[in-house]
């Protein structure tokens, strides 16, 4: 009797120890998953560059990395922050200014290159006297006065499996634009004949499957409009034939709040963007390319 009375004493004290090492495992396993999270997010606000942001009279800016001394062109995104970590306005940076810069870490290596996908920039320190002497060069280098004669161009700026890649949209279809010209007249210049189908060539981008392509323009138009074709619906050149009706493209916000549209191989594009001057028909088509694993 005194051995069973043991024995069940002995059991009670195993499932008590049994249910302590689960609890005691289980809180291990949820310290050690916050302690990862906690590594992940200082990981995350680790990785970011440092650059001086440079601006002209017009507002129109541009990047150099501090440390490669590269000059790069990069979206302003929402979270904009000073050196008390408050909210501000893209008015609000100027020139001179150096800050920290965080985002997907994907730069198109073209010159001056392309940072579309930042997503966080925070001023570290005001007007940078220095560099502003030592890079100001680069405003006068990369950045053109507008001129209300000429159309408008847009580059469009896409992810491949192994590269960020910006290319050129120098096609284009048709267009409608008026301007003041030497003698204070206005100018009207149109040319209304064309379509994206009728084209003998367009501008091509090459893609692996369905893409985001985020649109930029050298001046942001007030309004665009996106449409496709399937490929197959190519016409020849001065074709007198009915165009057929596009099908309209979703306008989106890419990572940096950038007017982005999501591309497919297969189809032919066409973006059309309205300024107070006028409105111009950019055409390009969308192949897949072929994945070297």
């Amino acid at each position: 009797m005194k051995n069973k009375k043991i024995i069940g004493i002995v059991g009670i004290i195993l499932v008590i120890l049994i249910i302590g090492a689960v609890f005691l495992g289980k809180g291990n396993v949820e310290k050690q998953e916050k302690k990862t999270e906690k590594k992940t997010e200082k990981k995350t606000e680790d990785s970011y560059m440092e650059a001086v942001y440079l601006k002209d009279e017009q507002g129109n800016g541009i990047f150099v990395q501090t440390d490669t001394e590269m000059p790069f062109f990069g979206t302003i995104p929402q979270e904009l922050y000073d050196e008390k970590e408050n909210k501000i306005a893209e008015e609000d940076l100027n020139s001179g200014d150096v800050v920290k810069i965080w985002g997907n870490e994907a730069i198109a290596q073209s010159y001056p290159a392309q940072y579309p996908g930042i997503t966080k920039i925070q001023i570290e320190e005001k007007e940078n006297k220095e560099y502003i002497e030592k890079y100001g060069h680069y405003l006068e280098e990369f950045i053109a006065v507008p001129d209300e004669t000429e159309l408008p161009y847009l580059d469009i700026s896409y992810k491949q499996p192994n590269a960020l890649v910006t290319a050129a949209v120098d096609t284009v279809a048709s267009y409608i634009w008026e301007y003041s010209g030497d003698d204070g007249k206005q100018v009207r210049e149109e040319s209304l004949e064309n379509s994206v189908l009728t084209l003998p060539e367009l501008a091509e981008i090459q893609v692996a499957g369905d893409t985001q392509a985020e649109l930029l323009f050298c001046t942001e138009p007030e309004k665009v409009e996106v449409l496709r074709w399937d490929e197959s619906l190519k016409m020849e050149e001065g074709s007198e034939d009915a165009i057929p009706e596009g099908e309209t493209v979703q306008i989106e916000n890419g990572e940096a709040g950038n007017t982005s549209i999501t591309v497919q191989p297969g189809y032919i594009y066409m973006i059309k963007a309205f300024w107070k001057n006028g409105e111009v028909e950019y055409g390009f088509s969308v192949t897949e390319m072929s994945v070297i694993e």
